[in-house]
């Protein structure tokens, strides 16, 4: 039973991992979209606005790749379990007001209402975060060459090593995909 819930751990991290990596970089391409979606939320202050706007997509994508690179994974994935109460906390907040908002939760491109079901998305990402920071999982984790007090085998650290660096090309190809796109836009507005 216990390599079973290892197992489903290792994929829920690679699974977060993933989904804010893709958030973060979303929200970071359009920072004054999503610094928009922060506010419609009306539960800060507007001047906190862009600090939120700034600071949670670099928090995001550093979660992500802790995550897929499996580096201190019981404290980020307790980090999300926290961001993702408080998103639920907002939404639910917005929605018991009555109140149809952009979600921004992967940035402002396509504006996504909030509904029930974000609650309840949000709901089942937080208890992914909170079985990935109670397993702990140390399957393809640079964790278990650092907290296994030196007992992790070769092909342990190998395995890390591998998962580690596809992490890092995935978040490359985002970002070269991300610049790409950007190119082009800006190629067909001066060819336009």
């Amino acid at each position: 039973m216990e390599g079973a819930i290892e197992f489903i751990a290792v994929g829920f991290r690679f699974l977060l991992a993933a989904l804010f990596l893709v958030a973060g970089l979303s929200k970071l391409r359009k920072r004054q979209q999503f610094e928009r979606a922060v506010r419609g939320y009306g539960l800060l202050p507007g001047r906190f606005a862009p600090a939120v706007a700034s600071g949670l997509p670099p928090l995001e994508i550093a979660a992500g790749v802790l995550l897929a690179l499996g580096a201190a994974t019981t404290a980020v994935a307790t980090v999300l379990l926290v961001l993702l109460g408080v998103f639920t906390l907002a939404v639910a907040v917005n929605l018991a007001r009555g109140r149809q908002i952009d979600c921004g939760c992967f940035g402002a491109g396509i504006p996504r209402a909030i509904t029930w079901a974000t609650v309840a998305r949000n709901v089942g990402l937080a208890a992914m975060a909170a079985t990935v920071a109670l397993a702990a999982p140390r399957a393809l984790a640079l964790d278990s060459l650092f907290l296994d007090g030196g007992t992790a085998s070769h092909s342990d650290g190998f395995a890390a090593l591998i998962a580690s660096s596809a992490g890092l090309a995935v978040v490359a190809l985002a970002l070269e995909t991300s610049r790409l796109r950007a190119v082009t836009r800006r190629t067909a507005q001066v060819t336009a």
